[in-house]
C-alpha cells in the first residue's frame, strides 16, 4: 500500500456523476482510479462560461486497500449509486463497494465477487421484460464483467451490488482480445462491446438481463471497419439507440449507430479526418437525450507505429459531438496547445513506458446536460506542455483530469436555452517553467464563447491572490515570458484571463512559480513534503542518510564537457550505512531496458562508489515483475558526496543516450536502499518505505511533474575574457608623425 498525492496515479480512470445529490445542482462527480475516489463539486457562477471553481476530495472506500490489477467504477446515474472495485491479482476474485452519499459512507459486497482476471467493468440499468421478480426495492440491475485471457463472463446483482448471482459466459473463442465496459439501455438491452470478433469489431448483446449473450459485428454492406488495439466503447441514448465508438485500425476514430439492439448498423464515418489524425486511441462514448451523443478520444497528426519507441507524436484530446442521432458529427479538439502525451501510447500491456496512460479513460454527463471526460494527462507540467513538437520524451505522468463543456449545445434538450447565447471565454488552463530569473508561462483556450478571444491579460503577485495586470497579450498567442522575475526568495503567482466581446473569462486558474533553480547549478526536479502522509511514515524510524530532501538536475560547463550532473540531497550523510544505494532514476526509450539510473553505492565497509547504468522491468504473465538495475560503468570521477547529505553524480551525455537541446527527461525521481544481499543488490524496489518520490512502474505520480527540459552546456559556457587592446605610444615632440 502507498499513499499518493490526490488524483497523481490516475490511469484508467472511470468517471460518473451523481444526479440524486444534495450537494450540486449539477450533480457530484466522482473519478475512480489507483487506490483513490476522488469527489469533485463544480461550483458555477451563472453566465460565466468558464467560471467553475472545483473542489476534489479522496474519499475512497474502505475494499481500495492495494492496488492489484484494474481498478473501476461505475454511478448510476438515475439512482446516483457509485460503485468500487479492484480485482485482487490473478486469483478469481473482486472487491466491490458502493456509496449513495458521494463517498461518506460505503458499503461492501459480501464476499469477493466471481470474476476473471483481467478488464473487470461494471454498468447497470433498467431491467429488460419481462421484469424478474425482484428480492430488494434497488430498481435497476448491475452487471459485473470481466475476462480472462480469451473467455469472458457476467454476472448480474439485484439488490444493487450487495450480492451477485453466477457468472454467466458471453463469448468463449468466438472474440479475443479485450472488451470495453458494459452499457444497460432505457429498455433493459445490455451491450458489451469487443475489438476482435472473427476480425471484426462487435457488440455483445444480452436481451434477457444477462441470461444469454450475442455476438453482432460492426459492419454493413459497404464498410467493415479494422479492429484496433484500443478498446471500443458504447452509448446508448435515451431513445434506444446504440451508438458504437472505435480507432478503427489505431489511426481512426470511426463511430456507427444501431436501432435494432446491434443487428445491423448505419452510417459507420470516420469523425477525425477533418483533424487529419493519423493514431487514435482509447475511444469513450456518453448518450443524453434520444439523438444526441458524444464520443472522446485521443488523436495524434502523426503518422507511423504509435506503439514504437520511436515514435515522437503530440497527442490532443478530441471531443465530438451528435445531435442528429449519429447522422453528422462536429469534432473539437478540447486541449489546443496543451498535449496530453508526448511520444508512444503503448496498447501492449506490460512496462513500456509509452503505457503511463494504460488503457482507458471515460466520459459522463452532468445533471444539466453538459460532457465531462475525465482521462489522465500524460504530460503534466510546464516543462512537457511547453516543449516544441519536435522535442523527444515526455512526463509519464497520469494526472487526473476532466475537461467539461462550459458552453454550446448539451446532450440534454432541458438545457438547450443556455446553451443557445453566446458567453464569455472558457477559462484557459495554465502551465508555468521557471528557469532562473525567467518564468515562462503557456495556456490552452479550448472554448471561445462563440465569439472569438481577443486578448488575454497576464495577472501576476506574490502572494496568492493579489495578482495585478502584468501585460495583455493579443490572441491567438498563448504564451508569454517574464523576464522580471528575478527575485529567488519569492514565488510568483499568476493567472490569465480570456477576453472578447461579452467579457472577460473567470479568474480561477492561479498557478505558483517557486524558484527551483537553474540549468546550471541544479534545477529542483522533485522535493519532498515533509508534510505529507508517505514522508511522514518514510520518516518513523529510519535513518537520515536514506531519506530523500530533494532530487535535482544541470548541465555545468565543466570545461566544456558534454555533461549532466545529478544531485540529490538526503538528510546527512556524516556517516555512510553499508550495503546501501542511492538512485536518481529517469524514462528513456535510448535505455535498453526502459530507464537510465545514477547513484551512489556503499560496499560492507561503507566504502562509497558512483556509477551509472540501465533498469528494466519484466513481465510474468500479466504481473509486472521486479525492476532490475544494470550496471554500465563508473560516473565521472568528479563525483562525489558530501557530509550534508548532497550526493551529486557526473555522466556524459553520450552514456544516457545523448539528449539535444529541449528534450524531456521524464519521471525523473529518487530511490534509496539499505540491507543489500546478493539476492537483492540489483532489485529497483525498495522494501522499506523510504523511497519517496513517488514514481511507480515508470509513471510519475509525484506532483509537481518531476520532468526536466536539456538546456544544453553552452548556456552554462563562461563568458569569454575580452581581448587586451593595444595602447598606442605617445609621439615624441618634435617628431614628425
Amino acid at each position: 500500500p502507498t499513499v499518493e498525492y490526490l488524483g497523481r496515479g490516475a490511469a484508467e480512470p472511470s468517471i460518473g456523476v451523481n444526479w440524486k445529490s444534495p450537494n450540486s445542482i449539477n450533480g457530484v462527480t466522482n473519478f475512480q482510479s489507483d487506490l483513490e475516489t476522488l469527489f469533485i463539486n463544480f461550483s458555477d457562477n451563472p453566465g460565466n462560461g468558464g467560471g467553475a471553481i472545483a473542489t476534489w476530495a479522496n474519499r475512497p472506500a474502505f475494499t481500495q486497500v492495494v492496488i492489484d490489477s484494474d481498478p473501476i467504477g461505475f454511478t448510476d446515474l438515475q439512482t446516483g449509486r457509485a460503485f468500487a472495485a479492484e480485482l485482487t491479482l490473478t486469483s478469481p476474485g473482486c472487491k466491490v463497494s458502493f456509496t449513495d452519499d458521494d463517498g461518506h459512507t460505503w458499503v461492501a459486497t459480501t464476499g469477493p465477487v466471481g470474476s476473471g482476471i483481467d478488464h473487470e467493468t461494471i454498468g447497470g440499468g433498467p431491467y429488460a421484460a419481462p421484469i424478474p421478480s425482484l428480492p430488494t426495492p434497488y430498481p435497476h440491475a448491475v452487471y459485473y464483467c470481466s475476462q480472462d485471457l480469451a473467455a469472458a463472463f457476467c454476472l448480474r446483482s439485484d439488490d444493487g451490488g450487495a450480492t451477485w448471482g453466477p457468472p454467466v459466459q458471453t463469448y468463449t473463442t468466438e472474440c479475443g482480445g479485450l472488451h470495453g465496459h458494459v452499457k444497460v439501455g432505457p429498455d433493459g438491452t445490455v451491450y458489451l462491446p469487443n475489438k476482435d470478433c472473427g476480425g471484426a469489431e462487435a457488440e455483445v448483446v444480452s436481451e434477457n438481463n444477462g441470461v444469454t449473450w450475442n455476438i453482432r459485428p460492426v459492419s454493413n454492406a459497404t464498410a467493415q471497419p479494422a479492429s484496433s488495439l484500443s478498446d471500443p466503447a458504447t452509448g446508448i441514448d435515451a431513445g434506444g439507440r446504440v451508438y458504437f465508438a472505435m480507432a478503427a485500425a489505431d489511426s481512426s476514430a470511426v463511430v456507427a449507430y444501431s436501432t435494432d439492439h446491434g443487428r445491423t448498423w448505419n452510417n459507420i464515418v470516420n469523425v477525425s479526418s477533418a483533424f487529419g489524425l493519423q493514431n487514435v486511441r482509447y475511444p469513450a462514448v456518453v448518450a443524453g437525450d434520444a439523438g444526441r451523443a458524444a464520443v472522446a478520444f485521443l488523436g495524434s497528426t502523426t503518422a507511423g507505429d504509435a506503439n514504437g519507441g520511436a515514435f515522437n507524436g503530440v497527442w490532443h484530446l478530441y471531443v465530438t459531438h451528435t445531435f442528429d442521432g449519429g447522422l453528422t458529427w462536429t469534432t473539437t479538439d478540447a486541449t489546443p496547445n496543451m498535449p496530453v502525451q508526448r511520444g508512444n501510447i503503448w496498447t501492449g500491456g506490460g512496462a513500456n513506458i509509452g503505457r503511463n496512460l494504460a488503457d482507458f479513460f471515460d466520459i459522463t454527463i452532468d445533471k444539466q446536460g453538459r460532457v465531462e471526460v475525465g482521462y489522465p494527462n500524460g504530460c503534466a507540467g510546464g516543462a512537457c506542455a511547453q516543449s516544441v513538437p519536435t522535442a523527444h520524451g515526455n512526463a509519464y505522468t497520469a494526472t487526473a483530469t476532466i475537461a467539461r463543456q462550459s458552453s454550446g449545445k448539451r446532450l440534454l434538450a432541458a438545457s438547450d436555452v443556455v446553451a443557445s447565447s453566446k458567453t464569455v471565454p472558457g477559462m484557459p488552463f495554465v502551465t508555468e517553467r521557471r528557469v532562473g530569473g525567467v518564468v515562462h508561462l503557456s495556456w490552452s483556450e479550448a472554448d471561445s464563447g462563440a465569439s472569438a478571444v481577443k486578448t488575454y491579460q497576464v495577472l501576476r503577485g506574490t502572494t496568492s491572490g493579489s495578482e495585478s495586470l502584468l501585460a495583455t497579450i493579443s490572441a491567438p498567442q498563448s504564451n508569454y515570458d517574464d523576464l522580471s522575475a528575478t527575485d529567488v526568495t519569492t514565488a510568483y503567482y499568476y493567472k490569465i484571463v480570456a477576453t472578447n466581446r461579452i467579457g472577460s473569462s473567470a479568474p480561477n486558474n492561479e498557478i505558483a512559480a517557486p524558484y527551483v533553480g537553474d540549468s546550471c547549478n541544479g534545477i529542483v526536479i522533485h522535493r519532498n513534503d515533509p508534510a505529507h502522509p508517505e514522508a511522514a511514515a518514510a520518516g518513523a524510524g529510519q535513518v537520515p542518510q536514506l531519506l530523500i530532501d530533494y532530487v535535482a538536475v544541470a548541465e555545468p560547463y565543466l570545461n566544456g564537457a558534454n555533461e549532466f550532473m545529478f544531485k540529490m540531497k538526503v538528510g546527512n550523510l556524516s556517516m555512510l550505512p553499508p550495503n546501501s544505494r542511492w538512485r536518481i532514476v529517469w524514462d528513456s526509450f535510448a535505455s535498453p531496458g526502459q530507464q537510465f539510473y545514477v547513484g551512489m553505492t556503499t560496499d560492507a565497509s561503507s566504502a562509497p562508489s558512483f556509477e551509472y547504468g540501465t533498469i528494466a522491468t519484466p513481465v510474468v504473465g500479466l504481473v509486472l515483475g521486479i525492476p532490475t538495475e544494470t550496471r554500465t560503468a563508473a560516473a565521472d570521477l568528479a563525483s562525489n558526496y558530501n557530509a550534508d547529505g548532497t550526493i551529486t553524480i557526473y555522466v556524459p551525455k553520450a552514456a544516457v543516450g545523448n539528449p539535444p537541446v529541449g528534450d524531456l527527461l521524464g519521471a525523473v525521481n529518487g530511490r534509496t536502499f539499505t540491507g543489500d544481499t546478493a539476492e537483492t543488490y540489483n532489485l529497483e524496489r525498495s522494501t522499506q518505505l523510504i523511497d519517496h518520490t513517488f514514481v511507480k512502474s515508470q509513471t510519475d505520480n509525484s506532483y509537481p511533474a518531476s520532468t526536466y527540459t536539456v538546456a544544453g552546456n553552452d548556456v552554462c559556457a563562461p563568458a569569454p575574457n575580452p581581448s587586451p587592446t593595444a595602447t598606442p605610444k605617445p609621439t615624441p615632440k618634435g617628431k614628425p608623425h
